[in-house]
């Protein structure tokens, strides 16, 4: 594959995969904080999983890079106590006090715990300078094998000299 297309591919699923890790943590912290239960432990799992697959070597650097990016520039955001009032504003429009009060939970989690752990692993995936070089071409297929020459036939031995004794 090309290294353009490797990129595109990477951007791709960076860009897919940023709400669902944000959206992973945020859940899975705020409900195993209420009740442990296998769902919102499978979210975190899940979110945690899907951190892994897109720090591995095989795929584009840009497929960690940009959630990276997004999740530490969220928690930046609120450790130099910038306006977070857009993330927060889905919560007022949700229907019962229950729901708005569980998104805010989950959007403070967020910001607090899931982004600045994911967000690291993710930019310290992206650094490495073999991640953004392409693959070495395949070797060169040897050549085809030519058929052998035929050994010339060794020299006449001497005839035997008899002795005189």
């Amino acid at each position: 594959m090309r290294s353009g297309v490797r990129h595109l591919l990477g951007a791709g699923a960076g860009l897919l995969a940023t709400p669902l890790v944000a959206a992973g943590f945020a859940y899975g912290h705020v409900q195993l904080r209420v009740a442990p239960d296998w769902l919102p432990l499978a979210a975190f799992a899940g979110a945690a999983l899907l951190v892994g697959v897109l720090s591995g070597s095989r795929l584009s650097p840009l497929a960690s890079l940009l959630p990276g990016l997004a999740l530490t520039g969220l928690a930046v955001a609120e450790l130099a106590r910038l306006d977070l009032s857009w993330l927060r504003a889905p919560g007022m429009y949700l229907a019962g006090g229950q729901v708005a009060g569980t998104y805010l939970a989950a959007v403070e989690q967020l910001v607090s715990f899931g982004a600045p752990a994911a967000g690291c692993v993710l930019l310290a995936a992206s650094v490495f300078p073999s991640r953004w070089r392409a693959r070495p071409a395949a070797p060169e297929a040897p050549p085809p094998p030519q058929p052998e020459e035929e050994t010339p036939a060794p020299p006449p031995l001497p005839k035997r000299i008899p002795s005189r004794y």
